[in-house]
């Protein structure tokens, strides 16, 4: 399991939580929380380590969303792109922080994240979060 399947799996209501006080419903979350992880992986599967960890590692989440396809996640959520922006700000904090503390370290986390196969991602995550 890589970091981002690792997080979004251990802190699932925490995510939830952040985005409820971010303005979505519990049903917003549980489709767009699988919709992000994948929008993740896919936008940093195969690039640089120091971007990831730059990105990753920063609690500002304007680099995870310049390097984010916003109009997917839309797409495939029913969320508007300003709502997927707003999501991902609301859980981009807690992402930095449980990626600062990855028990592989922050170079392991972010080679995970870059080496991750896109084979059966989507499916994973949405077992997590149904």
């Amino acid at each position: 399991m890589n970091f981002i399947q690792a997080c979004f799996s251990e802190y699932e209501s925490a995510l939830v939580e952040l985005l409820e006080d971010a303005g979505f419903t519990r049903e917003q979350a549980s489709v767009f929380l699988p919709e992000a992880a994948q929008g993740l992986a896919t936008a940093f599967q195969n690039r640089d380590i120091e971007l990831i960890m730059s990105a990753f590692g920063s609690e500002d989440p304007s680099l995870l969303l310049s390097n984010v396809d916003t109009n997917a996640i839309a797409d495939n959520t029913r969320l508007t792109p300003e709502q997927v922006t707003t999501g991902i700000k609301a859980i981009a904090p807690l992402i930095s922080r449980a990626f600062k503390h990855s028990s592989e370290g922050m170079v392991g986390a972010a080679i995970s994240i870059a080496s991750e196969s896109k084979r059966n991602f989507k499916n994973i995550t949405k077992k997590l979060f149904t």
